[in-house]
C-alpha cells in the first residue's frame, strides 16, 4: 500500500491547512480564515478520493470514481467507486445517523452497490457500534484502527470484481 492511516491523515491536516491559509488570502478575505464547517468535510473526502486512486492505480484496478452521486432526493452519495458508494466523515458520527445510514443502505442496495462507511476515527463507542451495525463490521472503517486502510482498499478492490492479491 501506498497510504497508511497516518500518512491519509497527514495528507488531510497538511491540505486542511493549506486549504483555509489560500482562502484567507482571497481579496475578498481580507486575511480573514473561513469558518464554515463544511470544508473539513470536503478536504477529506478529496483526500480519500486522491489516496484511493493513487491505490487503485498501483492494483491495476480502474473504476470509474464520482463524487455526490444522487441518490434520492438531497440525498448524495459522498463517492462512488464503481459499485462500492462510500459515506466519508472527517470525524465521526453524531447522533443518530446509523439510523439515516440504514435507510440509506437499502436505497443503495435496491440499486445493486455495496455501502462502505470511511471514518478519520471515532472515539466514542456506542456511534462506532451502531456504525458498524448499519454498514457491516467489514464495511466501515476507522482510520484511528491500525490496518483499516489496508482493509478498506482490499473491501472496495473485491466489491468491484477483481482480488487486491492478484
Amino acid at each position: 500500500m501506498k497510504y497508511s492511516e497516518r500518512t491519509v491523515e497527514k495528507l488531510y491536516q497538511d491540505n486542511l491547512l493549506a486549504a483555509y491559509q489560500l482562502l484567507a488570502s482571497l481579496t475578498v478575505a481580507e486575511g480573514r480564515k473561513p469558518s464554515t464547517k463544511g470544508l473539513n468535510g470536503w478536504v477529506f473526502e478529496q483526500t480519500v478520493r486522491h489516496c484511493l486512486s493513487q491505490e487503485l492505480k498501483l492494483l491495476e484496478v480502474s473504476p470509474i470514481i464520482e463524487e455526490q452521486v444522487p441518490l434520492y432526493g438531497r440525498t448524495k452519495i459522498d463517492l462512488l467507486v464503481g459499485g462500492v458508494a462510500i459515506e466519508i466523515k472527517a470525524r465521526g458520527s453524531f447522533g443518530d445517523d446509523a439510523r439515516k445510514y440504514s435507510e440509506y443502505r437499502s436505497k443503495i442496495e435496491e440499486r445493486g452497490w455495496v455501502y462502505f462507511y470511511l471514518t478519520l476515527g471515532e472515539s466514542y463507542n456506542p456511534y462506532r457500534l451502531a456504525t458498524e451495525s448499519a454498514f457491516g463490521k467489514d464495511r466501515a472503517f476507522f482510520l484511528d484502527t491500525a490496518g483499516d486502510w489496508e482493509r478498506f482498499v482490499k473491501e472496495v478492490v473485491k466489491n468491484n470484481g477483481k482480488s487486491p492479491n492478484n
